[in-house]
């Protein structure tokens, strides 16, 4: 990890206002973002939203939005939010889905809809906040032995299911977005250290998952996936934020 990197792109995320919305997964990125701010002796002011106001000038703000298992409901919330603090001059917004709102029997096309409506409709009234994208985190797959005995038993993995789903709506969001900024954490999850990719075969078309060395449960992040991802997390704002400054 390039410390000197980080350190200016916490330093261009300290001369803005960014919110956050997330759940479980997300507080594990912020963690990160936390211990990188430290270490790195950043201004970047964090600031968890709550009934209080926010302080005046530049922050990072993050929440908890909607509920899991309900992406219609993040959508929503994470719409009222930035609709609120688009009066404090908001400049970017991020949403993160988690790995349980796309689960074995999903409807993907509708929660993608969802999706895509939220963000159009943000970005035609408040065309002067950026809007990063994200892609849905993934989990661990079962051990083989686990898939193989499902197989002679006739029966699905659920976790390889699960994350053919995320995968699906992964690749839907990539193709419809392109050319606008993006926090790939699904690609970040399944590269392992060599560059090459946690993969398997999803019917036909290649699905992803979480590589084991950086969870701690099979879908949280643990010290190793949390730095990483925390990383890239501020090096994809920073870029996004620089890129309006051109």
């Amino acid at each position: 990890m390039d410390e000197a990197a980080v350190r200016r792109d916490l330093d261009v995320i300290a001369a803005h206002r960014v919110f956050f919305g997330h759940q479980s997964v997300g507080a594990d990125i912020m963690e990160g973002v936390r211990e990188l701010s430290a270490a790195a002796g950043s201004p970047v002011r964090l600031e968890h939203l709550s009934a209080a106001p926010l302080p005046a000038g530049p922050w990072c703000a993050d929440a908890m939005v909607g509920r899991n298992g309900d992406p219609a409901s993040k959508c929503a919330a994470f719409a009222g939010i930035v609709d609120r603090l688009s009066r404090d001059s908001l400049d970017l917004a991020v949403l993160k889905f988690c790995y349980v709102d796309v689960r074995p029997g999903r409807d993907v096309d509708t929660m993608f809809g969802e999706y895509e409506r939220t963000v159009t409709s943000l970005k035609r009234s408040h065309p002067g906040i950026i809007i990063v994208h994200a892609t849905v985190p993934l989990t661990e797959r079962s051990a083989w032995w686990k898939r193989a005995i499902r197989k002679v038993l006739g029966r699905q993995d659920a976790t390889d299911e699960g994350n053919a789903k995320r995968s699906q709506f992964n690749d839907m969001l990539i193709a419809r977005f392109a050319g606008e900024p993006l926090f790939d954490i699904a690609r970040l999850e399944s590269t392992y250290p060599d560059g090459t990719r946690s993969s398997f075969d999803a019917g036909g078309r290649e699905a992803y998952s979480l590589v084991g060395a950086y969870t701690r449960d099979g879908g949280h992040f643990n010290q190793t996936g949390r730095r990483l991802a925390a990383a890239a997390f501020v090096r994809t704002l920073a870029e996004a934020l620089r890129g309006r400054a051109q």
